[in-house]
């Protein structure tokens, strides 16, 4: 393979530019590797691949009748070289276009074919080449912000084809078109998502104090308690940094972040548990009253009072697969020995 050290040498390599244009699982594979062996020329690779998706535009459609005026055309100039004198074409191949064609250097070939697409593409595009690049433009800076009520849970697929999951009381923001550059956003709350890999566009996602970066992979963040942080790894790799460390996870690992100290812990994790909000699953482990009482309210959008509760002590589990809060409060009043009472979006427990 050729040599590649600047920006013409991407710009003329062909499997490259279809790279750009028409990518694949064999192209990124490649290129993929190709970027890991040469990190140094990465800067150089993106500066080019912006180059070529900059200068893309519609294929224009020819005139009616414009083949045929160009055939006539080409004959009538074949019959009338045939008729010049020997001497006239040697002077006409010493400087004609061929020759400064390739008098010309590489880079100025490169940039005559870019100005050369520029300038199509205003004439024959029915669009605005101008107009579009500053509503691109205008498309990236602007921002989408999402949110989620207690009791309400948020899927959506991202531009690039990255799928989020939003927790409840959750807040994701994130640019209407991301840039040829990176995919960021900024969390609060929780989040599971399930990267669209692109190897020259690292996903990044900002919560409070840390920065998570992957390529394409699938976890879970959590920043819903107070100064902690937990980002659990699905599948993939990712790469969780701060102001004083960047830290890599592997597959089955979380990493749990301790903002007031800024102190940090890896460790496994239970999928099944990390995920069950997700999968519509209400799980308690060995959890108090006050736990039980804030994750009821938070799930099933509700407000819950607790009445002659002095004293009472919990360590309560159980699991809930897609079940009502009427359903909840039956089950835990057997187990607890409780009575209750809802009305409307208020739930009275009674010891």
């Amino acid at each position: 393979m050729k040599t590649l050290n600047n920006i013409e040498d991407f710009l003329c390599h062909p499997e490259f530019v279809r790279w750009v244009k028409q990518p694949d699982k064999e192209l990124d594979s490649y290129w993929e590797q190709w970027i890991k062996a040469n990190p140094e020329l990465f800067p150089t690779m993106r500066l080019a691949r912006e180059m070529l998706l900059r200068t893309s535009f519609n294929t224009p459609l020819s005139p009616v009748g414009f083949k045929q005026q160009v055939l006539q055309e080409v004959l009538r100039q074949r019959e009338k070289k045939a008729k010049q004198p020997v001497a006239d074409k040697k002077e006409k191949k010493k400087f004609g276009y061929r020759n400064f064609w390739n008098g010309l250097g590489q880079m100025n070939r490169v940039a005559a074919i870019l100005l050369f697409s520029l300038g199509m593409g205003g004439l024959f595009s029915p669009i605005n080449k101008m107009n579009s690049l500053v509503e691109e433009e205008i498309e990236e800076a602007a921002t989408v912000l999402k949110r989620t009520g207690a009791g309400e849970k948020l899927q959506l697929t991202l531009g690039d084809g990255t799928k989020v999951w939003l927790n409840s009381s959750s807040q994701l923001e994130f640019p209407k078109k991301f840039s040829n550059n990176e995919r960021s956003l900024h969390l609060i709350g929780e989040a599971y998502f399930e990267v669209k890999r692109d190897s020259l566009r690292p996903f990044k996602v900002n919560t409070d104090g840390l920065m998570t970066t992957v390529l394409g992979t699938s976890f879970n963040i959590n920043t819903k308690v107070l100064g902690k942080i937990k980002v659990s790894l699905v599948s993939g790799k990712v790469e969780v940094s701060s102001s004083e460390t960047n830290t890599p996870l592997l597959p089955g690992e979380m990493l749990d972040y301790d903002g007031l100290k800024e102190t940090h812990t890896i460790g496994a994790f239970d999928v099944a548990k990390v995920l069950a909000w997700k999968e519509g699953v209400l799980r308690f482990q060995k959890s108090t009253l006050p736990q039980v009482k804030a994750a009821l309210e938070e799930w099933f959008g509700v407000k819950i009072k607790l009445q002659n509760a002095n004293g009472v002590t919990w360590e309560f589990s159980g699991t809930y697969p897609q079940q009502t809060l009427e359903e909840v409060l039956e089950s835990m009043s057997y187990i607890k020995g409780f009575d209750y009472r809802i009305n409307g979006k208020e739930a009275i427990i009674k010891f």
